[in-house]
């Protein structure tokens, strides 16, 4: 079974639970998405713009080859070669301005003109037979067209961008007579200087059997990328390693799970809020039924809460009239069970509890107090020619008079059994004990029922012992209240003996101890 705290702690743990599922759900379905195309975009960006400053380089080399191939020199040399055409205008600040690691210049027949190539540790290089002539020879001369193009090639193992465009004159005016080549070396010096430009980690890698070329575009986030620069063909000729600046991004991060903490640290609040609010009421009223039961008591729920909760409130309302009923009822109860339903005066069982009372008391107290037993006479005959209806009618009568000789609150007057009735008085002195025989015989003589099968009398009498303890104390311990009891019927014995309709007296003193036999008949100075 459990605890309202547990159960609370369940659904707290439940909805936490609940709350950190939705939040990967919605970062999966959501924000986890827009991150990654995020990221992809960027990287589509950083490739994009890689591809900007190739198609700028090949533009530009592009634009050198074809400013020098449409010149009326070159066309004037492609017909009547001449050293100082070269000499003068290819140089080695020639070459490092334009950037380009070699020239080729071919007649209209195809033939090299001159080859030059320039290197930083053996300066400019002049050959017959380079690199770019023995590629030529491959059967590549297909690239020799009419027009301007660029191109990517692996010439001698190693990757080169060609800018190819016919000689012409100034004006593009023909007929074209021959071919200017600008080509540059692609080493790890071109790709940093790329790097530097975009800004983007650049590192060469050996090709690879599935290459993807640099103009394709990611598909998917990934820290890095490798891409190749293609020849016409679709051949890999120089290939590289791009390291993006976009971080992937993570499905679980710290700042998620920060997040999550912050907005789960809402609930679990409200959560201990409420159970401080629930259960602080509840334990203690459950501490109070548990005490209620303990001793065997009703008492009232008391307890207040800082927030005025209906439901608690009800439940203590409703409680506490349920006791407020119990207790009535148990006063009911209590006082139904110590009255006699006939005579509706008290039972043998409230008397009983009235003399142990009253014994304690006058053992504490110095008292003077009398135990009366009073016997209607002849009551089986009255029962027998009037008939059970009269005979508790004429009970219920008696009762009531004997019950108003009982004038202070610590007195009564109960049925002790059948016709006989037991009263406790509080009887100071010799006056007031003869003025309680009096009023007790008047009382009935007041009643005025005729019983004309009496011995004694043509109306109903009775007959009655009186045990009077005088100026009470400590001398009692020795005795009992069953001794009292005692003396009381011995001295209703006494007057039943002595002719009924009348009363015995038994004064008990330290000096006079109790008797079976008294014998007063009036009460002593």
């Amino acid at each position: 079974m459990l605890s309202i705290r547990q159960l609370f702690l369940f659904l707290s743990v439940i909805f936490i639970a609940l709350l950190f599922v939705g939040l990967l759900l919605v970062r999966w379905l959501w924000f986890y998405p827009a991150e990654l195309n995020i990221a992809l975009k960027t990287q589509k960006n950083e490739i994009l713009s890689l591809n900007s400053v190739l198609d700028l380089q090949r533009e530009n080399l592009q634009a050198f080859a074809v400013d020098y191939a449409y010149w009326d020199d070159a066309w004037h040399y492609s017909q009547f070669p001449d050293r100082k055409f070269t000499d003068t205008n290819f140089t080695g600040t020639t070459f490092t301005s334009l950037n380009i690691s070699g020239v080729l210049m071919l007649n209209k027949g195809r033939e090299p003109l001159f080859n030059l190539e320039y290197h930083k540790e053996e300066a400019l290089i002049s050959s017959d037979d380079g690199h770019l002539i023995q590629w030529l020879k491959e059967d590549h001369n297909a690239y020799l067209q009419s027009h301007p193009l660029t191109l990517f090639q692996t010439i001698n193992n190693q990757p080169h961008l060609l800018a190819v465009s016919p000689v012409m004159h100034s004006d593009s005016s023909g007929p074209q007579q021959g071919w200017m080549i600008f080509f540059q070396h692609l080493n790890d010096d071109v790709l940093n200087t790329w790097s530097r430009i975009t800004r983007i980690p650049l590192a060469s890698i050996d090709i690879a059997a599935d290459a993807i070329s640099l103009q394709t575009p990611p598909v998917q986030v990934s820290p890095s990328n490798d891409r190749c620069l293609m020849s016409p063909d679709e051949q890999p000729v120089f290939c590289f390693r791009i390291y993006h600046q976009q971080a992937i991004p993570q499905f679980l991060t710290s700042t998620v799970l920060t997040t999550f903490l912050l907005i789960a640290l809402i609930p679990t609040g409200i959560f201990l809020i409420l159970v401080h609010l629930l259960i602080t009421p509840i334990r203690k009223a459950t501490e109070l039924l548990q005490m209620n039961n303990r001793d065997g008591m009703l008492r009232p729920v008391l307890f207040t809460t800082p927030i005025r909760i209906r439901e608690l409130r009800q439940l203590r309302d409703t409680y506490n009239q349920l006791v407020h009923t119990a207790r009535q009822q148990q006063a009911r109860l209590e006082q139904l069970s110590n009255t006699d339903r006939l005579t509706n005066i008290p039972n043998r069982r409230a008397f009983d509890e009235a003399l142990e009372n009253t014994w304690r008391r006058l053992q504490r107290h110095s008292q003077s107090a009398a135990l009366i037993l009073v016997d209607i006479d002849y009551f089986k005959r009255f029962n027998d020619h009037y008939g059970h209806q009269a005979g508790d009618d004429a009970l219920h009568r008696v009762a009531q008079a004997l019950k108003s000789c009982a004038k202070r609150t610590d007195e009564m007057a109960a049925r002790f059994g059948g016709e006989e009735f037991a009263l406790i008085l509080y009887i100071d002195d010799a006056n007031n004990l003869d003025a309680v025989r009096h009023r007790i015989s008047e009382s009935i003589r007041a009643l005025d029922i005729h019983h004309n099968h009496s011995s004694v009398s043509k109306q109903l009498t009775i007959s009655f012992g009186i045990a009077w303890i005088r100026e009470s104390g400590s001398w009692l311990e020795k005795m009992t209240k069953e001794d009292w009891l005692r003396a009381a019927d011995s001295a209703l014995y006494e007057a039943k003996a002595s002719g009924r309709n009348c009363n015995m007296l038994q004064v008990i003193t330290p000096d006079i101890p109790f008797t079976e036999s008294p014998v007063w008949q009036q009460s002593p100075d």
